[in-house]
């Protein structure tokens, strides 16, 4: 009983912060709370892959660099509302996280490293390549927008759909872990013929955390375009990725808690 009580108390003072912090913080403060909570939106998705079905992955900056620079082409050429080009997006970078994943599950360890490692690289060579798309090594500004009357640039309106998609992330990655599939995550990481001894179909489950992990990138792309304003390949090198892996390695990997820290 106390500790539903707690539970609950714990989530209406956050809900709380978030409603007040907007009012409180000064709009540059807004903007690196919402960078924050789009890195660990990214941090939870890459659990979801490598700290709970224990698959490594180099190229997790990619899959956000496919939501992002789908939502900024589809919103400066073709004007769309924001929200459907936001789940186009999203939708891309999990259908990248499939066909990475496809030949990826019979793969593990260094090789399955290389393996993403290489669709970075080409990922990489796509952005830089088609400049009148992308913007190649210069960039790529998003324009200004509207969401329903009010401008898509508003600080406000970025920090609490920033911290309610966040929040449902965090919430959706805590239920996956309390059902089968979560715990079919956990049993392919501890030992995979002991999953499969015990009917866990190996492939499919990895292929299934590859395209979530790929889902929460994408999403964590699409904020990322939005907040800022701008986005570069830089932004989405191997160095990103290798610093979403220390995020997830110092905070605990399969840690929820973790990701947060």
């Amino acid at each position: 009983m106390n500790h539903t009580v707690w539970r609950w108390a714990g989530l209406v003072l956050a809900v709380g912060a978030v409603a007040l912090a907007p009012v409180v913080l000064p709009s540059y403060y807004q903007y690196l709370v919402c960078l924050v909570m789009i890195n660990v939106i990214m941090a939870l998705g890459l659990n979801v892959l490598t700290g709970n079905s224990g698959q490594i992955s180099l190229c997790h900056s990619s899959f956000m660099a496919i939501g992002a620079y789908l939502f900024t082409i589809l919103s400066n050429t073709l004007h769309w509302n924001l929200g459907w080009c936001a789940l186009i997006a999203i939708l891309g970078a999990a259908l990248g996280g499939w066909v990475v994943g496809y030949p990826a599950r019979r793969l593990a360890g260094i090789y399955l490293a290389l393996a993403t490692l290489a669709f970075l690289a080409l990922t990489q060579t796509a952005i830089e390549e088609f400049p009148d798309l992308t913007g190649g090594i210069r960039g790529l500004k998003l324009e200004n927008a509207s969401w329903f009357g009010v401008s898509a640039r508003d600080p406000h309106l970025m920090f609490y759909i920033v911290a309610m998609s966040c929040g449902v992330c965090w919430y959706s990655v805590h239920c996956l872990m309390n059902f089968p599939l979560g715990r079919a995550f956990d049993a392919i990481r501890t030992s995979p013929q002991a999953a499969m001894a015990f009917g866990v179909p190996v492939a499919r489950t990895k292929l299934v955390a590859f395209t979530l992990s790929a889902t929460c990138a994408g999403w964590a792309g699409v904020l990322f375009a939005w907040v800022v304003g701008f986005i570069d390949p830089v932004e989405f090198g191997v160095g990103s990725s290798l610093k979403y892996i220390t995020f997830i390695v110092v905070g605990g990997t399969g840690s929820i808690l973790g990701s947060w820290l």
